[in-house]
């Protein structure tokens, strides 16, 4: 499969933004991540007019732990999306990158004084709140400041979002968010709103990620508008904003077939405006945080293929390993969750696939990569494109068994920059003071 500006050149390789990848492993080295700034971009400017052509008021936030630079953040803001932190560091790395903090939400389970209070001073848009003790805290650090911080409150909705169970976050036992069905949905709202240093805003639910149906995105819209008109029966509050999070899927496998934005903000919109006014509800201004689904195609990584092995199977045939000279510590998605991603020989993108081969990381552990590849017969020194990596990857990479994380490069119009460079030695010593 190629993916966005992907083509295979006169030589057979494979070439992304106008930029050979064997020229890109040549001259930045490998484990190589390649991300594609053309197509990005206009994914970026594709999901923010879906949602704003039916609903001008609406905001598309990126999910910055989805992937994150510098470069990135700035790409995001350019295109007219906010963006959505979920760690102090994020929240840095975005303020370095110039991003006007009004367009930026706060989130995660488990805040810090020291999050809540770096968000208060930096003057971020939003705080997402995630439970009672840290929306009394959050009241109590931003009224010694004189001010009340917009927020809005993550509730968990109770629904099964037919994802693995590892991405799964709105069911009912979840770590993230309030729930809906006990009852302390309702009541963290009354006390909210009650409270000197938080203005209520809205309400907020993510419900896993990696989904490929749009049903569970509007019975999410029912289950929110359920909850606002018990808010407004009891309290009166009429809130101005739902962010109904992230979560739409990619295409790592042919079989996969997820929703376009145009069909979801459609899904959204519609559905929140059906059961707002189904409920005799305001219908509020909505939001979407998208991540994988922006990034995640348009991305690659290059990996340089080393020893090929042969070996007995448990079935009495063979199988062929193919080590590839990065693994676990760029890429532990496959390791985690399983996760699968297609394969193309960089070098040799033209030619017909004709062996079935293991993908093997080169870390102490059953790092596989990819456990069944169609390639070309590989030989050691070929390039091996993953796709698909442009999510999670990046910014889920560790240094285990030491290994530097890798270089990012953006591709555009035959153009290459490299935006985070490779790690070294060096920095992996500076940290160790003896």
């Amino acid at each position: 499969m190629l993916f966005g500006t992907q083509t295979i050149n006169e030589k057979g390789h494979l070439e992304v933004g106008g930029c050979d990848t064997v020229e890109l492993a040549r001259n930045h080295g490998t484990p190589l991540y390649v991300i594609d700034e053309e197509a990005l971009r206009r994914r970026c400017v594709e999901y923010r007019e879906a949602f704003q052509d039916k609903a001008p008021s609406a905001t598309v936030a990126f999910a910055t732990k989805a992937f994150l630079c510098k470069s990135m953040a700035s790409l995001a803001c350019e295109a007219g999306l906010h963006l959505d932190v979920a760690s102090l560091g994020e929240l840095r790395l975005v303020a370095e990158a110039g991003v006007p903090m009004e367009k930026v939400t706060l989130h995660g389970n488990y805040k810090k004084d020291e999050d809540l209070e770096a968000a208060l001073d930096l003057g971020v848009g939003l705080v997402a709140l995630d439970s009672t003790d840290e929306y009394r805290r959050l009241s109590q650090l931003a009224a010694e400041r004189g001010i009340r911080q917009r927020s809005i409150l993550r509730v968990s909705p109770g629904i099964d979002a037919h994802t693995l169970d590892a991405i799964s976050t709105g069911r009912n036992d979840t770590k993230f968010g309030i729930t809906v069905e006990s009852g302390a949905a309702l009541t963290a709202i009354e006390e909210c709103l009650s409270m000197p240093g938080i203005e209520l805003i809205g309400i907020h639910s993510h419900i896993g990620s990696q989904i490929l149906e749009l049903e569970p995105f509007q019975l999410l819209a029912a289950k929110l508008m359920d909850l606002l008109l018990s808010a407004r029966e009891k309290t009166g509050w009429n809130p101005e904003l739902v962010v109904l999070g992230g979560g739409l899927g990619i295409q790592y496998e042919e079989s996969d077939n997820p929703p376009e934005p145009g069909s979801l903000a459609e899904a959204i919109i519609d559905g929140i405006e059906r059961e707002a006014a189904a409920r005799g509800l305001e219908i509020p201004r909505i939001g979407i945080e998208p991540g994988r689904s922006i990034v995640g195609e348009l991305g690659l990584t290059l990996y340089e293929i080393g020893p090929i092995k042969t070996v007995p199977s448990a079935d009495g045939n063979t199988r062929t390993y193919v080590s590839v000279d990065g693994g676990l510590s760029d890429n532990p998605r496959p390791v985690m969750y399983g996760s699968p991603y297609p394969v193309i020989l960089a070098n040799r993108a033209g030619e017909e696939a004709s062996s079935e081969v293991r993908i093997s990381g080169r870390h102490c552990e059953t790092d596989t990569l990819v456990p069944r590849a169609l390639l070309p017969a590989p030989k050691s020194g070929d390039l091996l494109a993953v796709q698909c990596t442009g999510a999670y990857n990046h910014t889920m990479a560790s240094n285990y068994n030491f290994f530097y994380r890798p270089a990012v490069v953006f591709v555009e119009q035959g153009k290459a920059r490299e935006v985070v460079r490779r790690e070294t030695q060096e920095d992996l010593l500076a940290r160790d003071l003896g």
